[in-house]
């Protein structure tokens, strides 16, 4: 996997920076030399530069610039390089494609990008950084994606092609691979970084852990629901958070789907993860069907 590290470009900026660039200097002294890697995801200087005008409207802009000067590019390079090798060993597998380590202003951490049966894993690992194992966990959970996905059996499976565009992927993706794909790397996340802070495993604090785990029954009733649809459920309505709960916090269903594959991994796995990264999960429908949170927690 090849790594593109933009931090330099990004603490260049910061020292540069000591308010808002306008426009015109942040595309000729940031965006630039990254938009042939941004562009698929950002669409274009102004997108990612409205995050910055965001932040300075909220009165953060000083704060961040602060926090992100104390990056320390090479040791973030070095973070990641290991745990690509940790994944590869622990899998056996090569992993294709690119991983970029870049600013994005606190807009997005980590995104596995499947097209064409490889990634691009995009890192903005100036949201959550420092001492925390929080990016740990992060990288390892999208190194996992890239594992998974990559494998010609989980999608053939399905009667869907390996080598699928990224619109076919997000067109196509049924719920139970949707949920298995997180759940599976949330899991493998758990297995390499072992860290008592286990609500990082599922992208949540203690406290909204905590919260997600008290629906658990809400959680059951949405997600079965959608996966009973077949090939007419809709993953995306899994991330409504408030489709279970008011107050329910942002990517709850990774609890769920955390937990599951951790079940799946009990009945079908041995207790190995490595033995599921092949399988298909059009195998485990019943399974998930019968899985409840409100039964584990």
């Amino acid at each position: 996997m090849r790594v593109h590290n933009f931090l330099p470009q990004l603490l260049q900026g910061m020292d540069r920076w000591t308010t808002i660039p306008t426009l015109r200097e942040f595309s000729a002294h940031y965006y630039a030399e990254l938009a042939p890697k941004l562009d698929t995801v950002f669409g274009g200087a102004e997108s990612l530069y409205s995050v910055l005008l965001d932040l300075n409207e909220r009165g953060q802009w000083a704060a961040y610039r602060a926090q992100t000067l104390g990056l320390d590019p090479a040791a973030e390079l070095e973070r990641l390089v290991r745990h690509i090798d940790s994944v590869e060993a622990y899998f056996g597998v090569k992993l294709e494609g690119e991983s970029v380590l870049f600013g994005a202003f606190a807009s997005m951490d980590g995104y596995a990008r499947f097209d064409r049966g490889k990634h691009v894993v995009y890192l903005g690992v100036d949201e959550n950084h420092g001492p925390s194992p929080y990016l740990d966990v992060l990288m390892t959970h999208e190194l996992t994606h890239v594992a998974r996905e990559s494998q010609p059996e989980v999608w053939t499976g399905f009667g869907l092609n390996p080598k699928m565009t990224h619109d076919e992927f997000t067109e196509n993706i049924p719920v139970i691979e949707h949920l298995m794909n997180e759940g599976f790397s949330c899991v493998v996340s758990e297995a390499l970084v072992p860290i008592p802070e286990r609500y990082h495993y599922a992208y949540q604090s203690e406290a909204s852990l905590r919260r997600v785990e008290s629906h658990g029954s809400a959680l059951d009733r949405v997600i079965h629901a959608q996966i009973a649809l077949g090939v007419e459920g809709d993953y995306g309505k899994l991330y409504r958070s408030r489709s279970y709960h008011p107050t329910m916090p942002d990517f709850a269903h990774y609890v769920w789907a955390w937990q599951w594959v951790k079940a799946l991994v009990k009945d079908y796995g041995g207790g190995d993860p490595r033995a599921l990264l092949k399988r298909c999960s059009a195998d485990f429908i019943e399974h998930a069907l019968r899985f409840k949170l409100v039964e584990i927690i």
